[in-house]
C-alpha cells in the first residue's frame, strides 16, 4: 500500500502503469486480498484501506503485503 496513493484508487479507469509498480508473492505471502469495484467510494476505500494499513503495522511491525487487484492483474493482458 505504501507504493499507492489516492489518486491510483480515484478514478474508475484502468492505469496498466499500476501493474507495473506491482512485485511478484506468494499464495501464502500475502497478508490480504482487496477486490477493487470500479464503483466504489474512493475516498471511503482509501480511509478503509489506510486504518487497516495502520492497525496492521502497529501490530505486526512491517508494511502489509497486499493483493489489489486493480494493480496485480496486468490490464493489458487480461484474458
Amino acid at each position: 500500500l505504501t507504493a499507492l496513493g489516492f489518486d491510483d484508487l480515484s478514478d474508475n479507469k484502468p492505469d496498466p502503469e499500476l501493474f507495473s509498480r506491482s512485485s511478484a508473492e506468494s499464495l501464502h505471502g500475502c497478508d490480504a486480498f482487496v477486490s477493487h469495484s470500479w464503483h466504489d467510494d474512493a475516498a471511503a476505500k482509501w480511509g478503509a484501506m489506510q486504518q487497516w494499513r495502520d492497525e496492521f503495522v502497529a501490530e505486526h511491525q512491517r508494511e502489509p503485503k497486499v493483493w489489489l487487484d486493480k494493480c496485480c492483474i496486468d490490464q493489458n493482458n487480461i484474458e
